[in-house]
């Protein structure tokens, strides 16, 4: 009986660390997949097969922003869920930000991307800026963050063999 009890717990750790895998690993999964980078220093992915997630807008904002401006940013109202939004920023560290993806008006996808943490690089500052509205600590404060509504990107392996994932125009795949 504790062999049985032993691995499902085994199987559980398991299941969980690679269900917590942050966008940038799931993405550079799906690079090597998908792209043949031997013969060639480029390629386009959907970012929405690359997350298995279907999106219409994506949002990204730096870490130490106001909750109350991502959810005016956003348009939704909910978005965070805490007793006081207005005294909560979306982060915790300045070498972070939140990747949020939208599909009708509600979050589909979140994750928290450190700058530093991966050999996938997200390059979102070619993204339109979008400015808002937040409080935080009974303040109103202007806010800003980034606004991308397309899904294919492209991706550049560099001479480190790493990989800068940045917009790209209308290419479909």
């Amino acid at each position: 009986m504790k062999k049985y009890i032993l691995i499902l717990i085994s199987s559980l750790v398991i299941l969980m660390l690679n269900s917590c895998t942050h966008m940038p690993k799931k993405i550079e999964k799906y690079i090597k997949k998908h792209c043949d980078l031997e013969m060639t220093d480029t390629c386009y992915i959907d970012l929405r097969k690359a997350l298995k997630t279907d999106y219409d807008t994506m949002y990204v904002f730096n870490s130490l922003i106001p909750l109350t401006g991502v959810q005016n940013i956003i348009g939704i109202n909910d978005y965070g869920k805490c007793k006081n939004p207005e005294k909560t920023l979306i982060g915790h560290d300045s070498e972070m930000c939140r990747i949020i993806l939208v599909k009708n008006n509600k979050v589909v996808y979140e994750d928290e991307y450190h700058y530093n943490d991966y050999n996938t690089k997200f390059s979102y500052h070619d993204f339109s800026i979008v400015n808002g509205q937040g409080i935080f600590d009974g303040s109103p404060i202007r806010v800003s963050g980034y606004i991308c509504i397309d899904y294919v990107f492209k991706v550049i392996k560099t001479s480190d063999k790493h990989y800068i994932v940045k917009k790209t125009g209308n290419v479909s795949n």
